[in-house]
């Protein structure tokens, strides 16, 4: 993976925007989770991380093969006390689809996300939502 994402951040930023736009969400982000979790990219939002417990993209990573899919954080036992979906700007709809590297683990995740509660997506935007991901990771790794 690339130490330095800066570099890239501008076609990261434009991948979020795609993710964003194919899912129906306001806002997306690009991550990457080691013992934090780092935005790398990011549209429509401020957020430049978190600690690794308080982001729900580290429970995103353990299942490199599937995107994760939270229709309401706040009914979601696991997610529910998190900082992030609580106070007013709360997020409360989550899907993301893991970023995966070379040795088939995942690094981070491409999610799309609104502070309202929604439906999961359709499998067709989900498998669309994973070629984005595999862009992303790609121009991480290169």
């Amino acid at each position: 993976m690339r130490a330095d994402w800066e570099g890239v951040a501008e076609e990261l930023d434009e991948i979020a925007a795609a993710a964003a736009g194919l899912i129906g969400t306001p806002a997306a982000l690009v991550t990457i989770v080691d013992e934090r979790m780092w935005v790398a990219g990011r549209f429509n939002t401020r957020l430049h991380g978190l600690e690794r417990q308080e982001c729900v993209c580290a429970h995103g990573i353990a299942q490199s093969d599937r995107v994760l899919c939270i229709p309401d954080l706040q009914a979601d036992a696991r997610f529910a006390a998190m900082p992030i979906a609580q106070g007013p700007e709360a997020v409360r709809f989550y899907v993301g689809a893991p970023l995966v590297g070379g040795t088939g683990a995942a690094f981070g995740m491409l999610c799309a996300v609104d502070q309202s509660p929604r439906a999961a997506p359709p499998e067709q935007q989900c498998r669309a939502l994973q070629r984005l991901a595999r862009a992303a990771a790609a121009r991480l790794a290169a």
